[in-house]
């Protein structure tokens, strides 16, 4: 009966070691996963995408879209007819991802930054380590480039019928309501996009989504006549 035991025991733990291993090669490999853990598990495409951005020349008086995928997934030059405009936002970045490649905006000194971070972090940061990071954020770019004009957009809703994202829209217009304080306390202008894209239950309008949380081209036109006026 021992020896039943044992070997049953034995069994089950290979198995489980197989499988292990399976997921972890499925996921990538050890490599991936340990990559994963040195960039603070962001997107595997931050630093694609961010070391692209280093060898992208940018204009002294460029207009900066700052964020994460809502924003990287807009074609914003063309959409405004407007060439000094240029895109930095990542897809999957985080405030703390966003801390961590800030010098390379703030070094051209561009004319204005169009900010809009956070809605990813609700995953697996607390409302106020998101506010610390939101705040540093605001003050190494008002320390680094002050000639810049700052504007903080406020974090879009989310549509969990369509596809449960996970995160809520309570601390959605939570943060939206600190962010809106931040930018009063350093007299930066807020652009209150939150009420433009929510529907009747406090969530993403469905016809502006296919996800639940990205925006459709009828989404990024209503964006755009909002920031044309401060564009213009």
């Amino acid at each position: 009966m021992k020896n039943f035991t044992f070997y049953s025991s034995l069994l089950l733990n290979i198995l489980f070691l197989c499988g292990f291993l399976y997921i972890i090669n499925s996921l990538g490999g050890f490599s991936y996963l340990m990559a994963k853990m040195k960039t603070r598990n962001l997107a595997g495409v931050y630093e694609h995408r961010k070391n692209h951005f280093k060898e992208l020349p940018m204009q002294k008086d460029a207009i900066v879209m700052l964020g994460n995928s809502l924003t990287q997934s807009c074609e914003w030059s063309e959409l405004m007819q407007n060439p000094k405009i240029v895109n930095r936002g990542i897809a999957g970045d985080m405030t703390g991802g966003l801390i961590m490649r800030l010098n390379e905006i703030t070094q051209h000194q561009p004319t204005k930054i169009f900010l809009m971070i956070g809605v990813n972090d609700l995953s697996v940061h607390s409302l106020d380590d998101i506010l610390k990071n939101y705040e540093s954020i605001v003050a190494d770019i008002l320390l680094k480039t002050p000639s810049t004009k700052l504007y903080l957009q406020s974090i879009l809703p989310v549509n969990n019928q369509v596809r449960n994202s996970g995160k809520s829209n309570l601390d959605i217009v939570f943060l939206n309501k600190k962010i809106e304080n931040i930018a009063t306390e350093n007299g930066l202008v807020f652009l209150n996009l939150h009420p433009l894209f929510v529907d009747e239950e406090g969530e993403l309008n469905s016809n502006l989504t296919q996800d639940g949380i990205h925006l459709d081209a009828s989404g990024y036109l209503i964006w755009k006549k909002e920031l044309q006026k401060y564009l213009n």
